[in-house]
Order: structure tokens, then C-alpha cells, then sequence
């Protein structure tokens, strides 16, 4: 329903694309409405999750040790990776050396895999991955409108030169990613919850916890099939 009243209002904007319009303004706002009630949505059913504590009636999992470092370690590459990402592309670094870039990375990845062990940085580190997500869209979306108006702009010019960062396929690619990083927070969640580290003890997850997992994928390939129908139709 809402891609195709983003359709009529792009029909709309293309027909007044020489002189300014209400209907611009309407169809330049109305795409940053859907990424709002993306992150509404993960701040509300995927940030500050609550499990089951019954440790004492549950099956414990065996080798905790490799579980930890895998997961934090995978959540720490993908968070790094993705702010890496909106850095070289979206701030461009055309006077930085490839020295600069692997001293950020690593440098990067150490603090934010010491984060993860604290709740409360954890769950910063969360609202900064969604912000980082709406930054690229924000640059991905506003290259896309202006370039419609045929109008040249810093970020035409000097971001959107790769093929990759074309606005269809850089949208499909933020979403797949979020949901990659989503996955792994819940994880991350799950094996760190309240003293499951401390204690050095992990149960296995009861239904009613994995029930979250399933929430994630149900929602982001429903916000995966809202783009692909946009893409369709824009």
C-alpha cells in the first residue's frame, strides 16, 4: 500500500520536476518514513531483550568458551565493517593511506568487542548500527531525489561514483545487512544476558526465547519485499 502511494506521488514529482512543488516536499519526506518504523520497531521488539533465568531446570550448553568468541567476535567484524563502510563511502577518504584505514579498523574493532561485554554500551552500540543505517540512507535517498531534479550535489558528484552505491541496490543491501546485525545482537544478548558470562554458564534457549529470532526474520524480509516492490516501481 505505501509503495504505491509512494508511486503516485513519484508520478506527481516527475511531472513537476522543473518547478518546485508540494508534491516534492511530500515525496522527498515520504521516504524516510519506512526506515523511521524500521528502527521504531527494532529499538521497541529487538533492543533490551528479557529471557528465560531458570538456569537450574535447563540444560546447560557445553564448550561456552567458542560460542562467546565466535559470536562476539562475527558481531564485532559485521558492526565494525558496516561503519567502515558509511566512512570510506560516505565521508570519502581520497587523502588517507591504507595505514589509516587498517589502524581505524583494528582500533575500531577492539572497542567495540570490549563494549559488547557491558549492557549498557551494548545496547549504545545498537543505537549507533541504526543510526548508521539511516545515514546511509539518508545520502542514498536524498542522491536518488536530487538526481530526479537533475540536480548536482557533493554527493552525486563526489559519494555515488561506484556501481555499488546506486540508490535500488544499496537500499537491498543496508536492509540484508541490519538484519545479519540483528541476528547476531540477539545472539549476543542471549549468551550475555544478566551473568551468564560471569557465571560461566549458558542454558539453552526455551521456546518462548527463540521466538524472538523468528520475529527478526518475519520482519526484515517483509521490509526486504517493501523495497523490492519499490525498486519495482521507481
Amino acid at each position: 500500500m505505501f509503495p504505491i502511494a509512494q508511486d503516485q506521488w513519484l508520478n506527481i514529482f516527475l511531472l513537476n520536476k522543473n518547478e518546485f512543488s508540494f508534491y516534492q516536499i511530500l515525496y522527498f519526506i515520504s521516504g524516510f518514513l519506512f526506515p523511521l518504523l524500521v528502527i521504531n520497531n527494532s529499538l521497541h521488539n529487538f533492543y533490551n531483550y528479557k529471557f528465560n533465568t531458570n538456569k537450574y531446570k535447563s540444560k546447560q550448553i557445553k564448550y561456552i568458551s567458542y560460542l562467546i568468541i565466535f559470536t562476539s567476535l562475527v558481531l564485532s567484524i559485521l558492526i565494525n565493517k558496516y561503519f567502515i563502510f558509511t566512512i570510506r563511502n560516505i565521508i570519502p577518504q581520497k587523502a588517507l593511506n591504507i595505514n589509516f584505514d587498517l589502524k581505524l579498523e583494528v582500533l575500531l574493532l577492539l572497542l567495540i568487542s570490549t563494549l559488547l561485554f557491558f549492557n549498557k554500551s551494548k545496547m549504545l552500540i545498537k543505537k549507533l548500527f541504526l543510526l548508521n543505517f539511516f545515514i546511509i540512507f539518508i545520502v542514498s535517498w536524498s542522491a536518488y531525489v536530487f538526481n530526479l531534479l537533475g540536480i548536482e550535489t557533493f554527493i552525486n558528484k563526489y559519494i555515488f561514483t561506484d556501481a555499488l552505491l546506486n540508490f535500488n541496490g544499496l537500499n537491498i543491501f543496508n536492509i540484508i545487512y541490519l538484519l545479519v546485525l540483528e541476528v547476531f545482537y540477539y545472539l549476543w544478548s542471549f549468551i550475555s544476558y544478566q551473568k551468564n558470562i560471569s557465571d560461566w554458564s549458558i542454558p539453552y534457549p526455551s521456546k518462548s526465547d527463540t521466538k524472538h529470532i523468528f520475529q527478526i526474520i518475519i520482519f526484515y524480509f517483509g521490509v526486504i519485499l517493501y523495497y523490492f516492490i519499490f525498486n519495482q516501481i521507481s
